[in-house]
């Protein structure tokens, strides 16, 4: 013991406190899974694995695969999982349909390859009759076709100039308004699951650590940040972050690990969130078997 904490990693919080691993300790022994799990193979027990399989499935036909996946991350780790969707940057819209509802009130969607739909209801300046309606969602069709949601962001919506007919005024109308359904895709869908796993751990005997798990959860900004920027220092490729290796403030209790998926030809992040002394080869497994999967699906 004496010559480990001589070497760093192992502490002693004060003197009638047994030793605990430091973040050096931690890292020493995370280094060492990480080089044998490819020794060793990914391929979990055929049960866990038909188990991940159609469940991916299902969600894919669903498109549901985000939720899903957060779902099987956290039960795989025992810990918090983040999953961090592709972004819609570079999808390519397909048409836009509208559909009449009460009074002036629209349904208006976006279909976007990949089968992938953004979807608004509106109030239009007037309430235009069904046979209206068509002709404008086909002139919109028209002019998002083809185009990526950034190129539809960038202004090809707002810039629709059509006849000054009922047809014509309807699609300026939806054209304005439609820009809501490109507020937030940029962003990619998030999804959290599991921080039950966690909240009974000794870690969070003191109010320190659980304030500062709330914080971070609670702000879907940073937590997108974080992952960005984790992602980007780790080339995508699967990564621990220990203790104060985080970027993130109050974060000294914590390990996070992440990783890249692709969806769709898409990029997002996979993520396993807990505390120092989580399972980590269950969590490693964990995120390297649900990407195998998804390669396979793809």
């Amino acid at each position: 013991m004496s010559y480990l904490e001589g070497e760093g990693l192992l502490s002693k919080p004060h003197h009638s406190a047994g030793r605990l691993p430091t973040d050096r300790g931690y890292r020493s022994c995370v280094d060492r899974i990480l080089q044998a799990l490819p020794l060793q193979g990914w391929e979990p027990f055929q049960p866990v694995q038909d188990q991940i399989q159609n469940s991916l499935q299902k969600s894919a036909d669903a498109g549901s695969v985000i939720k899903v996946l957060a779902s099987l991350l956290s039960q795989l780790s025992d810990n918090v999982s983040i999953i961090l969707g592709p972004t819609w940057e570079a999808v390519r819209a397909v048409r836009v349909d509208v559909y009449p509802k009460e009074s002036s009130r629209v349904l208006m969607v976006l279909v976007l390859e990949n089968t992938l739909v953004r979807t608004g209801l509106f109030t239009l300046d007037r309430d235009y009759p069904a046979i209206v309606l068509n002709e404008a969602a086909r002139i919109l069709s028209e002019r998002v076709s083809g185009r990526t949601v950034a190129e539809i962001r960038a202004g090809v919506l707002a810039s629709v100039e059509v006849a000054a007919s009922d047809a014509g005024r309807c699609a300026s109308d939806l054209a304005s308004r439609g820009q809501e359904l490109f507020a937030d895709v940029e962003t990619g869908e998030l999804q959290l699951e599991g921080v039950t796993n966690i909240l009974n751990e000794p870690e969070f005997s003191e109010p320190g650590p659980l304030k500062s798990l709330i914080r971070f959860l609670e702000s879907p900004g940073t937590i997108r940040d974080t992952l960005h920027r984790l992602n980007l220092e780790s080339g995508g490729g699967l990564r621990v972050w220990i203790g104060a290796e985080i970027p993130v403030g109050g974060f000294k209790p914590f390990s996070l690990l992440s990783s890249s998926f692709n969806l769709g030809g898409r990029e997002g992040i996979l993520a396993v969130l807990g505390p120092r002394r989580m399972p980590y080869k269950r969590a490693v497994s964990g995120i390297q078997m649900l990407r195998n999967t998804l390669r396979s699906l793809s």
